[in-house]
């Protein structure tokens, strides 16, 4: 039974790290490559990833339990440190989107036109500039930190596979 909750544990960061990798080098900078307008491409990147924040609401959570569920006989630093990993990016994807998505979607409706077309020293835009800069930060964090959870699980593995 541990075996297999560890495999669907990585399993389910693996996604969740797979997705946030192609949203942002893959998804994000194509749309507004072949999207003629900035505003649809921004568009179509907030709808990309609302649907990935409302997935991580229950997968994050989920994955976290089963961390806990596992919990190691020996040496916990690995565990703990995964498991504090995965409630932090649960907490930072809640952050995204409650927070920063939702600042994010009202300085754009507050702008009015497309982006690109208000001044760059408006406060607005300077405004939305930097909770576009903490969004892509967020980001960030939860990519190293799935990584390193899937680290931790491969350490794990492999010390089992030696004990």
């Amino acid at each position: 039974m541990r075996r297999t909750l560890l495999i669907l544990l990585a399993s389910g960061v693996g996604t969740w790290l797979g997705v946030m990798v192609f949203l942002s080098f893959v998804v994000a900078p194509s749309a507004f490559a072949i999207l003629e307008s900035r505003h649809q491409a921004g568009d179509l990147v907030a709808a990309t990833l609302n649907v990935l924040y409302l997935s991580t609401y229950i997968l994050g959570p989920l994955l976290a339990l089963v961390s806990i569920a596992v919990r190691p006989l020996g040496r916990r630093l690995l565990w703990g440190l995964r498991t504090i990993l995965l409630i932090l990016m649960t907490a930072s994807t809640l952050i995204s989107r409650e927070i920063v998505g939702t600042r994010l979607f009202s300085l754009r409706r507050a702008m009015g036109a497309a982006i690109q077309s208000i001044p760059p020293g408006d406060p607005l835009r300077l405004q939305f500039q930097q909770w576009h800069q903490f969004s892509v930060l967020l980001m960030f964090f939860n990519i190293a930190a799935a990584a390193v959870v899937l680290c931790t699980l491969s350490v794990e593995a492999f010390r089992e596979g030696r004990g």
